[in-house]
């Protein structure tokens, strides 16, 4: 019985903490924190580590002047989250972020001078919000995983096109497992 009436709470919870109203204003703050504070604000948690964990670099990025006075939870969250390309939802009780695209879609800009191919490959991640796997690529693509490679540009590619711009040139290809990008040969 008491389950039935957690659940039936729960439920009940989620859309009337959509309706409460938030205030938030700052001239300069990381989306995490704006979050937190909304969330808090709605009566909700905040999971650091799954926000984090799932939409690292974004979560940390930087919005200039938020002035949200007396708007509905999901409206300030939809104008927070929706120019870093962030969404969210209500887990037991705790707001936790998600991406709205996917890695492949992120669009790249990069150059470098003499870099080996794993730690251009470890940049390119880094800007879609992925981590590498270095012991499993290396394990799958040494030696051709520390060639070097001489100045790289790239400007607004798709993940996808920019990791085979790299990749191709020396017969490797690329998937993303757990968030992660892992190499392996064609």
């Amino acid at each position: 019985m008491k389950r039935v009436l957690a659940v039936l709470v729960m439920v009940w919870c989620v859309p009337a903490q959509q309706e409460i109203r938030v205030t938030y204003q700052s001239d300069q703050a990381s989306v995490q924190f704006i979050v937190m504070s909304l969330a808090q604000q709605a009566g909700l948690g905040y999971n650091w580590q799954k926000s984090h964990d799932q939409t690292d670099p974004q979560c940390r990025r930087f919005v200039q002047d938020v002035r949200l006075d007396s708007v509905p939870f999901e409206a300030a969250m939809h104008q927070v989250l929706d120019a870093v390309g962030l969404w969210y939802t209500v887990e037991q009780g705790e707001v936790v972020l998600y991406r709205t695209t996917q890695p492949s879609e992120v669009p790249i800009h990069y150059s470098s001078g003499t870099k080996s191919i794993q730690y251009i490959v470890i940049d390119l991640a880094k800007q879609a919000g992925l981590g590498y796997n270095w012991g499993k690529s290396y394990a799958q693509t040494d030696p051709e995983c520390r060639r070097f490679v001489n100045g790289v540009s790239l400007r607004g590619l798709p993940f996808d096109k920019a990791m085979d711009k790299i990749l191709g040139p020396v017969g490797l290809a690329y998937q993303v497992e757990d968030g992660q990008v892992v190499l392996y040969r064609k």
